[in-house]
């Protein structure tokens, strides 16, 4: 019996005895509907085993089917939300990011909460919401419907492939608003949720917010400066030069550009974005005309795109006056991950730069090149790699930065970039540098 015929099986099995019916209902209609769905569980299963090229590297595929045979059993009681919720839980245990069930077009804009958050070492801090809850604005959140936040993010985390601290904390803080998964997880009702929030004296302030979402002006935290790497996280790249501190700071926020969409996507789109090689052009005019002591490359909020343009990018730099001379100095992240991944292993490896920030979000050792297929019956797209990124040796969650660098609420408030800070001069920062030798992670 192949194992294709198993899983079908199983998968068969499971929902037979599980799957309760409802009676007054067009049965008819409920089985074929749910016996599509489980066709297309089946069919989830097989399509990755075939187009995978390592798909069961960090997960057994006896527990992945499994998982598989535990969506199909609770179809026939599922919207089609939570069913792509549930699978995505399943894909998530293989530990690979790129392999995903893209269950965001079901949410319903209507019920994305008015809240903006980002995660600080004082907690969980709101930085945007309505004007009608301004009050809540640099206060922490503590509880939602009654249940504490860590329980809350115990829960979103499951939707994520890789479990290190840093992506749960750049990624479980986007969740939150999402109304439908707080209803799914038990942590929100029909009519909307009431959500707790803390002040520095410990005073908790409920708020709750009613669902469909009413549309309202947005108001945010006013720093007294937003810190420089903050400043424009949409820009694909940009650079500025600080003259009395000899300090050059460029900041590389997307692996894409100009001439990269000309290549890969269409030449419209093209028109309205930036040119990385006239980018490029101005930095090494700048390497080669400007007294620089000090060279910053921030790549903490760069989540990856095509990689040709930044590593030819890289080998330049390595051939430049400035590698050697110990004036380098990387910037990384908890959004740092795919291809920035790849280009901060080539700049550690063939420049003599220090790192710092905070361990990043994404895994040295990953998959990429990403494709989709579409489930036919339920509509539902699934992300696939075709190609592994081997960095480093074994299999490390992160990838440390030399000098790991906290981020404070109170920090941001005051206009200064920590990060930054610490890059200016990376040796006296922090006793927390770590020997170049030991600074990929090797474990939880």
């Amino acid at each position: 019996m192949t194992g294709t015929t198993c899983i079908r099986i199983l998968l068969c099995l499971m929902y037979l005895v599980f799957s309760p019916v409802s009676p007054g209902c067009n049965l008819a209609a409920q089985e074929n509907e749910t016996d599509g769905w489980i066709e297309d569980i089946d069919l989830l299963g097989r399509a990755l085993e075939e187009k995978h090229p390592d798909l069961y590297l960090r997960m057994d595929q006896s527990s992945f089917r499994q998982e598989l045979a535990a969506v199909a059993a609770r179809a026939g009681e599922q919207s089609l939300f939570g069913l792509a919720v549930g699978l995505q839980q399943a894909v998530a245990g293989l530990g690979d990011a790129h392999t995903a069930v893209n269950y965001h077009f079901l949410i319903n804009k209507e019920n994305i909460l008015p809240l903006e958050c980002f995660w600080f070492e004082e907690g969980i801090t709101v930085m945007e919401t309505t004007r009608p809850c301004s009050r809540i604005l640099g206060k922490k959140l503590v509880s939602v419907n009654g249940f504490p936040v860590e329980q809350v993010i115990d829960s979103l985390s499951t939707l994520l492939a890789s479990q290190n601290p840093s992506l749960i904390k750049a990624e479980t803080v986007r969740m939150i608003p999402w109304a439908q998964l707080l209803q799914h997880f038990g942590f929100a009702g029909e009519e909307g949720v009431t959500m707790g929030f803390g002040d520095t004296d410990g005073q908790v302030e409920r708020v709750h917010f009613r669902l469909p979402v009413s549309e309202d002006h947005s108001v945010g935290v006013e720093p007294d400066s937003v810190p420089e790497g903050w400043k424009e996280r949409k820009a694909y790249f940009r650079d500025r030069y600080y003259p009395g501190e000899k300090l050059y700071y460029i900041q590389y926020n997307h692996c894409w550009s100009r001439e990269v969409e000309e290549k890969h996507g269409s030449g419209a789109g093209a028109l309205f974005m930036p040119s990385f090689r006239e980018f490029e052009k101005r930095v090494f005019r700048h390497l080669r005309r400007e007294e620089i002591d000090r060279l910053v490359i921030d790549l903490r909020f760069n989540g990856g795109g095509e990689g040709s343009q930044g590593s030819a990018f890289i080998e330049k730099l390595s051939r430049s006056k400035i590698n050697g001379k110990g004036k380098i100095c990387l910037i990384q992240g908890r959004n740092t991950a795919s291809t920035a991944m790849i280009h901060l292993d080539e700049l550690r490896r063939k420049t003599d730069a220090v790192t710092v920030g905070e361990p990043t979000g994404g895994r040295p050792n990953h998959f990429g090149e990403v494709r989709r297929f579409v489930l036919p019956e339920t509509g539902l797209v699934v992300n696939y790699p075709t190609r592994y990124h081997r960095l480093v040796a074994g299999d490390p969650p992160t990838i440390l930065p030399d000098v790991e660098v906290p981020l404070y609420y109170r920090d941001y408030m005051s206009g200064i970039d920590a990060f930054l800070q610490a890059a200016r001069k990376p040796g006296t920062y922090s006793s927390r540098v770590r020997p170049r030798m030991i600074r990929y992670w090797a474990g939880m």
